[in-house]
């Protein structure tokens, strides 16, 4: 069974053409898409309606309800991606290739063009383009922490730690608390275009000083690193 991809809006500006590209370039994958009523009734996914909260919270519920229907993992993304015609399949495939190695991957996550340095189709290590990308983009790297702007995750991994009740900062949390129990992140040759932060907004200090009290109190050592 394929992952389903399971997607939380809050105005959903961009999901007529994430919901497309889905359609197109990976039609048999099943969608749970959670948002308010206003939004996203009228679509034809599975529909998990309600109000917006954070980050966090929004994705939790939806990937529980998929993990409830029977689902042993699900793909996460954004509401503000573009699928190219391999993201999806890629994806997956360099998850297979993870599980293979006996990696216990708990995070796996494309690249994109608007997304942490390190992830990101533009970063590269003095590397000189190959053809119309860098080498290093068609190979699989473990990061210590990846942001799931479309990103695989395991049943196992989401019994074991949820997404804080935070916007800024969630990615960075989930993944590591998960390494603390065992897991590992990767980063696939997988790529999506990104139309950039339209998910959860783009005033970062805001962002950040909205996240930063949860940390302070619930995840004091990471607070004391990040702040």
């Amino acid at each position: 069974m394929n992952p389903p991809i399971v997607i939380s809006t809050v105005h959903g500006k961009g999901l007529p053409v994430l919901l497309e590209s889905i359609r197109q370039y990976a039609p048999d994958v099943q969608i749970y898409l959670k948002g308010p009523d206003r939004v996203i009734r009228g679509y034809g996914c599975a529909l998990l309606f309600g109000d917006a909260t954070n980050f966090g919270d929004d994705y939790n519920a939806v990937i529980r309800q998929a993990l409830r229907d029977g689902h042993g993992s699900v793909v996460i993304a954004n509401d503000d991606i573009v699928l190219t015609p391999s993201s999806y399949r890629m994806l997956l495939d360099d998850v297979a290739i993870c599980k293979e190695l006996n990696q216990n991957p708990g995070l796996v996550a494309s690249r994109s063009d608007a997304v942490r340095p390190i992830q990101n189709v533009r970063f590269n290590d003095g590397e000189k383009l190959n053809g119309m990308k860098f080498s290093h983009e068609s190979f699989v790297r473990q990061l210590p922490v990846v942001s799931p702007i479309f990103a695989w995750m395991s049943a196992e991994a989401f019994e074991d730690c949820q997404f804080p009740p935070i916007n800024y900062f969630s990615d960075d949390v989930i993944c590591i608390d998960l390494a603390k129990k065992g897991y590992k992140h990767f980063l696939s040759a997988s790529y999506v275009h990104h139309i950039g932060s339209n998910t959860i907004g783009r005033d970062a200090q805001q962002l950040t000083l909205a996240a930063k009290p949860w940390i302070e109190q619930h995840r004091p050592t990471y607070a004391k690193e990040w702040f």
